[in-house]
């Protein structure tokens, strides 16, 4: 059928070679069963490596789901290329969950939580998107059942289930805050700690403790280099942007603008 260790050759970190297996295996039942799969939800790291190993595959055809363009974690929906991608059945569900959120305002990992309570695994579950008083959460479509029959609560707040369409997805305010700073160096330790107001040897432990990702990817090296564009997360603080450089100070640090996301 094809060859997955000469496909595979190219990634040497176990993680993303382990990934790569993962998406072989669903082009390999797509070719033997001539059946539609979909791969976990994945996000723009991992995307990058799952799309050129279903390109050099032939005879299958993919596509992206997500519930809207812009959402972070997607899942790849593997086909024969055949099909007509517009009616290849999606692999996706989408639903709003309302409740009296105003006593008790909940979080996008209060809902996460609430997922993962009951039992479900982070792969199966997209983006969730909250607003003041409702949020909307995209997941895959196997786990409706557990969905429709088992959510009833969020931390202690009953919740009303019901599934909607793409159309009626709601993307939340992405809110902004512009930080002028400058930094020795483009190390990872001295960006982040700039962008987040931490000391350079807290987030250098955050990093070595592996609560750091560069551009969606755990980064375990505090002296990896950042580049502009390039976007930091911590766990459970949301992320920055390295927006753009600004010149030399006249102690010759590096000027930067970088954005903290929230």
């Amino acid at each position: 059928m094809f060859d997955q260790d000469k496909l595979l050759n190219h990634l040497h970190r176990e993680e993303d070679r382990r990934l790569g297996s993962h998406v072989l295996d669903k082009c390999e039942q797509v070719l033997k069963y001539h059946k539609t799969q979909a791969t976990d939800f994945l996000n723009p790291y991992q995307i990058d490596i799952a799309i050129p190993l279903i390109e050099q595959i032939a005879e299958i055809n993919f596509k992206k789901e997500g519930g809207y363009p812009q959402a972070e974690r997607k899942r790849l929906v593997i086909f024969p290329e055949y099909l007509f991608p517009d009616l290849v059945e999606k692999q996706i569900k989408i639903y709003q969950l309302d409740g009296n959120f105003s006593f008790q305002k909940l979080s996008h990992r209060d809902f996460l939580g609430a997922l993962m309570g009951l039992g479900l695994q982070r792969k199966v579950i997209g983006d969730i998107l909250v607003h003041s008083d409702f949020a909307q959460i995209i997941v895959a479509a196997e786990i409706e059942d557990v969905i429709e029959l088992k959510l009833d609560k969020v931390h202690q707040v009953p919740v009303d289930v019901k599934e909607i369409t793409e159309s009626e997805i709601v993307k939340p305010v992405q809110y902004e805050k512009e930080i002028l700073t400058t930094v020795a160096s483009m190390r990872l330790d001295s960006v982040a700690s700039s962008g987040f107001g931490d000391s350079r040897s807290k987030m250098s432990r955050d990093i070595e403790n592996e609560k750091v990702k560069l551009n969606w990817k755990i980064e375990s090296d505090p002296a990896a280099e950042v580049e502009i564009g390039d976007l930091i997360s911590v766990r459970g603080r949301g992320r920055v942007k390295v927006e753009a450089k600004r010149g030399i100070s006249n102690k010759g640090r590096i000027k930067l603008t970088l954005k903290r996301l929230t």
